[in-house]
């Protein structure tokens, strides 16, 4: 846990910060007229960014968040996350982060040997990611209700927007999930 959270201070800090920096010139605009705009812009991030309102499950903020995803890739070897829109009361923009824990990224029940999807991440027969199998509850969670999954495009139909974002660090190819931080040295703490 320690050396965790010393990674989680020393890599993720207080977190990425927007710094506005336009390009004035294709914008054909002064000095003084692209700093005005880059505040402004900033001055709005921010409002998203400092809010609870930004969090889909209204806990954390965007900086919060960042570290909590830090956090779950260096225990787990990989985030999902989906960027879902909705509209809320006195937050006039409607992104939203929802952060998933990786254990629920899984094959659905009856397809656990579909060569095309490996630990829930579904690809089509040239190799290319084209959704995820998230499970409604974390497997390990008591829960009465019968456990399902939910299969989310990695793109939008209409848009091509990313639906998805599969933090992972990629060790070889052809890999699909990640590799937790600490594997390499758990059978050492093992002994």
């Amino acid at each position: 846990t320690g050396a965790i959270k010393t990674m989680r201070t020393n890599v993720v800090g207080r977190g990425l910060k927007l710094k506005s920096v336009i390009d004035r010139e294709c914008l054909k605009l002064s000095e003084e007229e692209a700093r005005s705009l880059e505040s402004t812009i900033e001055r709005e991030f921010n409002l998203w960014a400092e809010s609870q309102e930004c969090d889909l499950e209204r806990i954390d903020n965007f900086y919060e968040l960042q570290q909590l995803a830090f956090i779950n890739w260096l225990i787990s070897g990989d985030v999902i996350v989906t960027m879902p829109t909705t509209k809320r009361l006195n937050m006039p923009y409607d992104l939203r982060i929802n952060l998933i824990e990786a254990d629920r990224l899984s094959n659905p029940a009856g397809k656990e040997y579909d060569l095309n999807i490996i630990g829930g991440v579904e690809t089509n027969e040239m190799g290319e990611v084209v959704a995820y199998h998230i499970s409604k509850h974390h497997p390990l969670a008591w829960n009465s209700k019968e456990i399902g999954w939910t299969r989310v495009p990695a793109y939008g139909a209409k848009t091509g927007r990313r639906n998805v974002l599969h933090i992972m660090n990629r060790e070889r190819i052809g890999q699909r999930r990640g590799v937790p931080f600490l594997a390499p040295v758990i059978e050492a703490l093992k002994q």
